[in-house]
């Protein structure tokens, strides 16, 4: 199981449009559901899943500082 996961994105598609998003502590809601890859934290090292996987619309989504920094 997933403790927590960081959608790790520069930009978003909302219909025709594309919206960069700047690293910040501020949070975006997913609009429509998004599949991917994701990473996630594993106790030492940041991971990518295997499969891809979908972030149903109303997920949060944010950026985190990077602890390897």
């Amino acid at each position: 199981m997933i403790a927590g996961i960081s959608v790790l994105t520069s930009s978003c598609v909302t219909g025709r449009q594309v919206v960069f998003v700047p690293e910040s502590d501020g949070l975006v809601k997913l609009g429509e559901d998004v599949k991917g890859h994701v990473f996630y934290w594993n106790g030492s090292s940041w991971e990518r899943s295997k499969n891809v996987v979908k972030l149903p619309a109303g997920w949060l989504a944010g950026s985190l500082p990077d602890p390897e920094e």
